[in-house]
């Protein structure tokens, strides 16, 4: 069942609680920026930024270092980063592909760029082209974009939101031989991650928002924010979301973020988000699947007197199937 709206500010004798099946109802709730899709609805409105990485191609060297990018962690000829071609591992010939080299040292070969800005949410892709041992590990300098290890060859993408202004592109440790290509980090514009409900809710007496969450693409986070100031300049909120294998509570004040929870948590189709906010309290309920997984504290100014809430998804794949809003 869909309730209608009744304008900002309700009450507890308001007609809560309101419910979202996204079964052609979603764009008199929301700001209708997202798709409709077989009873689900998906992100397809994500805005990503202009290309951030120099000879992310590795088209350039100079003296087997590739142009733009700091080498560190390299001593000879092993552990090493090289210029080797398709299909070729370590000493291969060819052109135009960097290779990770590690046999025995404890130091990892690295790239590093010093290109992103802490607080912002990026999207990393690169080919994997070659996998003779090992793997790489990929992500930003300081685990924001945390570091993923990929063993296999493919195409690969993650999203995340950066902690550090480094990229970090390096062997996954001692026995390394991997090559790789199309190197690409892509701010995403945090405003197109967003879908707000259109009308703001006098949330202040305690609230419960139920979020089932149909799809999560591995290392591309989905979930809800709350207390949300203002979805055109969104810079103080509540959110948590999940990436896939991870359940996780953030905040935001003045556009700064701070991690509250962290949690290892596969996502189970249609199984419920849950953000609970008692009456007269600070201290959150962060439950998964009836369970709960975190009891953070946000009680910052900026945040509490807030009242807007917004489904965020920062990859086109991820969906939700039902949202449902009420007071406790």
């Amino acid at each position: 069942m869909s309730l209608p709206l009744t304008g900002a500010g309700p009450s507890k004798g308001s007609p809560f609680p309101i419910e979202v099946n996204f079964d052609g109802d979603e764009t008199a709730f929301f700001d209708g920026g997202w798709s409709e899709v077989g009873g689900n609805v998906l992100n397809d409105k994500i805005a990503l930024g202009s290309e951030l990485v120099v000879n992310g191609d590795f088209a350039n060297w100079t003296l087997d270092d590739p142009d733009g990018w700091t080498v560190i962690g390299e001593a000879g000829a092993d552990p090493e980063l090289s210029e080797v071609g398709a299909g070729q591992g370590h000493g291969g010939a060819g052109n135009g592909l960097a290779n990770f080299f590690n046999s025995a040292s404890s130091v990892d070969p690295r790239l590093l760029q010093i290109i992103l800005t802490v607080g912002d949410w990026y999207e990393i892709t690169l080919d994997i082209d070659t996998v003779v041992v090992g793997g790489v590990k990929v992500g930003d300098n300081n685990l924001g974009i945390s570091f993923t290890t990929y063993l296999t060859t493919g195409s690969k993408a993650q999203r995340g939101r950066g902690k550090s202004t480094q990229t970090f592109i390096g062997s996954q440790g001692i026995g390394t031989d991997t090559t790789i290509d199309n190197v690409s980090y892509k701010k995403l514009t945090l405003t197109s991650l967003l879908n707000a409900l259109k009308a703001q809710f006098g949330l202040s007496d305690g609230f419960f928002i139920d979020v089932a969450i149909n799809a999560a693409t591995a290392l591309s986070p989905i979930g809800i924010i709350w207390n949300l100031d203002d979805p055109a300049t969104p810079a103080n909120f509540g959110m948590a979301y999940m990436d896939g294998t991870n359940l996780i509570v953030d905040k935001n004040v003045a556009g700064t973020y701070s991690n509250l929870a962290s949690v290892a948590q596969a996502v189970t189709q249609d199984q419920i988000l849950r953000i609970e906010n008692p009456v007269d309290s600070n201290v959150l309920d962060i439950l998964y699947n009836g369970v709960s997984k975190a009891t953070p504290t946000i009680s910052d100014a900026g945040i509490i007197s807030n009242t807007g809430i917004a489904l965020f998804s920062t990859e086109a794949n991820n969906a939700i199937s039902k949202v449902t809003i009420g007071l406790l």
